[in-house]
């Protein structure tokens, strides 16, 4: 994998040194709940969504489905300091347009460098991660790596071929992420990583409900699983349907980092059929 070209970015607010507090959320086709919104349901979308990030104050935040650089930054500048530092740009693999349902990641810490990559390709898999090395504020040396991803859907499944096809793409993912990882942590910024996350939509759960290895893939490639020691009725991040029961989709993983174990965030449904996860993330 190449390493790409960093996209040096200005210092930013900085927040407490001994915490950092981690929010994660799928904002749902944000603004609007769909594609084709009318202007009504965007703006109430959006006004529902900065009540959220608002009250909770994040130090990093990384949101999924999000339209675009502009209303990612609209969001996260709500709450004083917090700065969009990355929006991805994935493209539609049919036609070639600006996909909808990006990832982006906003920091109140002073960001050392950010971009976004799309998979590379070997079997199709769909988006890619945004990515963020944060520096980490005095006392503390060194960075902080942030990984933001939403993983292929589960759309597509209702037969044994097309589940199977979308599992192998989620551990594609996977498996690409670990490749990222090590060539940060040999070359970009050997010796400086304090730790690092993998956050957003995985469309996967640990409790065998896809059939994919995904998740046992990154925690053999040494990240801990935030929802480890954390009851199913405690951890279920998407809110269901009339289709399906909720479940849980949205993971923070950590690596380099004392263990601990993520929350979830109460939102109403005109915010998200998601609810945000979060964490404190603490340098002893």
């Amino acid at each position: 994998m190449k390493l790409k070209s960093l996209l040096l970015l200005p210092l930013l607010g900085i927040a407490s040194a001994a915490d950092i507090r981690l929010v994660a959320w799928n904002l749902e086709w944000f603004p609007g709940h769909s594609p084709t919104a009318e202007a009504s349901a965007v703006d109430a979308h959006k006004k529902a969504a900065a009540e959220v990030i608002q009250r909770e104050k994040p130090d990093i935040f990384i949101g999924e489905e999000v339209r675009n650089w502009q209303v990612f930054a609209d969001l996260a500048a709500v709450t004083p300091d917090l700065r969009a530092v990355v929006v991805s740009s994935f493209r539609s693999e049919t036609d070639g347009t600006l996909w909808p349902q990006q990832v982006g990641i906003a920091s109140k810490l002073p960001v050392e460098a950010a971009w976004s990559e799309a998979w590379q390709q070997t079997i199709g898999v769909p988006r890619g991660f945004s990515f963020a090395a944060v520096n980490l504020p005095a006392p503390e040396t060194g960075v902080l790596l942030i990984y933001g991803v939403h993983l292929k859907s589960n759309r597509g499944s209702s037969d044994d071929h097309a589940a199977a096809a979308n599992s192998r793409m989620r551990e594609e993912s996977a498996a690409q992420l670990l490749q990222h990882v090590s060539l940060m942590e040999r070359l970009a910024f050997k010796g400086r990583i304090r730790g690092i996350v993998i956050a957003g939509d995985f469309n996967t759960n640990q409790d065998g409900q896809f059939g994919d290895k995904t998740l046992e893939i990154l925690t053999k490639g040494g990240f801990h699983n935030t929802w480890e020691d954390v009851a199913k009725k405690d951890r279920l991040s998407w809110h269901g349907s009339s289709q399906f029961e909720p479940t849980t989709f949205d993971y923070i993983l950590t690596k380099g980092l004392p263990p601990g174990s993520a929350k979830l965030i109460e939102v109403p449904e005109a915010a998200s059929d998601h609810s945000p996860v979060t964490i404190t993330l603490s340098f002893p």
